[in-house]
């Protein structure tokens, strides 16, 4: 399961550059992190191919966490601590490669040893070898090796304060063995790498040369890849042998070399995002729902919710501009029966989402009037109520009425046509 998680290897380690640089997390980034990998003759892969020239594909710096990296391999054969302190003072690819590096690993001291210890001539003449001799020839290189570096992490540090750097330290590359000569280059190499010696004359008792990287590897930022642990016992199936290299690693030898690498950077990994959505009532409610949210991310850079069953692209548009409603002090309100989504995204990278269903917000009741069916209610019946009675009080009113007022208009206009038809007569008379 550890090893699927690597697909958030990009976010995490883009992730540390974004303290020191802005970075566009809603923008699609198909970069890939640099690996950057400074070393020797290792890093560089030698005797993995024939007639190389360049630093080989199948060395470990390429195959940590695989396809994962760019990979810039600096490794070069035969270097010493000295050599890429001084190229990484005075060769710009240097300082430009570790300044883009979003992650580096180191694997340098080998030769300083080797050099110092004389295996060619051990082997040439092992009878002639003086143990003690050789501890006090390996001292003084192992203090140079001590202030080479102190320089080299330091200059590092300096011009990319962000970037993890994996530590090699020393393996043994000569296992136990009952012949002669390898065994006392076992015992040798045991000594100066790893047991250290003591009561040596002048200088007292010498620790290990692998405790300097140990103590070195107690620096923030800095993880030790125990490469001594990791070859101890495992010499043949892990180093070329007698037939080809004494001293360095085969193909499995580098897949060892690389898989110590992947574990750090695995224990690197944040812990996978979270998002709990609860809301504060599941009770049927006319009002607004609170939604609160519960994360794991140690600092949200960004804490959004959007209407609908979403993924995380929905919240940004095609410039990176936040398209969802900002959540203020982990909770929010809804008013409507919805799916919404919360998305959050974390300092690491890390971006996630998490979908909630509200059902019981209930719309406000309004009050309807009363449904009268005229086909089932009976006809209201009217009944009239008689007219009133006015009844008279008091005296009786005589009756007093005659015809004799009649007989007189009558008459008067009987007279009035006579008088008139006498005057018509009386007219015509005269005339004739």
């Amino acid at each position: 399961m550890k090893f699927k998680r690597l697909s958030v290897l990009l976010t995490l380690m883009l992730a540390f550059s974004t303290f020191f640089t802005s970075f566009a997390f809603a923008e699609e980034n198909t970069d890939k992190p640099i690996l950057v990998a400074l070393g020797d003759s290792i890093s560089f892969g030698l005797k993995l191919e024939d007639n190389q020239t360049q630093p080989s594909p199948n060395a470990f710096p390429s195959l940590i966490a695989p396809g994962e990296f760019d990979v810039t391999n600096l490794g070069v054969p035969g270097w010493t601590s000295s050599n890429l302190l001084n190229a990484m003072n005075t060769d710009a690819k240097f300082s430009t490669a570790i300044k883009a590096a979003n992650f580096i690993t180191l694997n340098i001291g080998n030769n300083d040893l080797l050099q110092a210890v004389g295996v060619n001539e051990i082997i040439a003449n092992p009878g002639a070898v003086d143990q003690m001799a050789i501890i006090q020839k390996v001292i003084p290189a192992a203090e140079l090796l001590k202030q080479n570096l102190t320089a080299i992490i330091t200059k590092i540090k300096a011009e990319n304060p962000t970037a993890p750097i994996v530590l090699y330290n020393i393996y043994n590359p000569f296992g136990e063995s009952t012949d002669p000569v390898f065994g006392l280059l076992h015992n040798i190499g045991n000594q100066i790498i790893q047991d250290g010696v003591q009561n040596v004359p002048v200088y007292g008792n010498i620790p290990g040369i692998n405790q300097l990287y140990s103590a070195a590897g107690q620096v923030p930022g800095i993880y030790l890849a125990d490469a001594y642990t990791a070859f101890d016992g495992h010499q043949v199936e892990y180093i070329f042998g007698a037939q080809k290299d004494l001293v360095h690693p085969n193909a499995v030898g580098h897949q060892v070399l690389a898989g110590l690498a992947t574990e750090i950077l695995i224990s690197l990994l944040p812990e996978e995002l979270t998002i709990e959505l609860t809301p504060t009532s599941t009770e049927e409610t006319t009002g607004p729902v609170t939604i609160e949210v519960i994360t794991n991310a140690e600092e949200v850079l960004s804490m959004m919710w959007l209407e609908g069953d979403l993924s995380a692209d929905k919240f940004y548009d095609e410039k990176g501009s936040e398209l969802g409603t900002k959540i203020v002090d982990n909770k929010f309100e809804v008013t409507k029966n919805r799916t919404y989504t919360v998305y959050v995204l974390d300092a690491y990278g890390q971006e996630t989402v998490q979908t909630i269903t509200i059902e019981n917000i209930k719309d406000e009741a309004v009050p309807t009037p009363p449904i009268v069916n005229p086909d089932t209610t009976p006809p209201t019946q009217v009944t009239s109520a008689p007219a009133s009675q006015v009844k008279a009080t008091g005296y009786a009113i005589p009756n007093t009425a005659s015809p004799a007022y009649n007989f007189v208009a009558i008459g008067s206009m009987v007279l009035l046509a006579g008088f008139v038809t006498l005057q018509v007569q009386r007219r015509r008379r005269q005339d004739a």
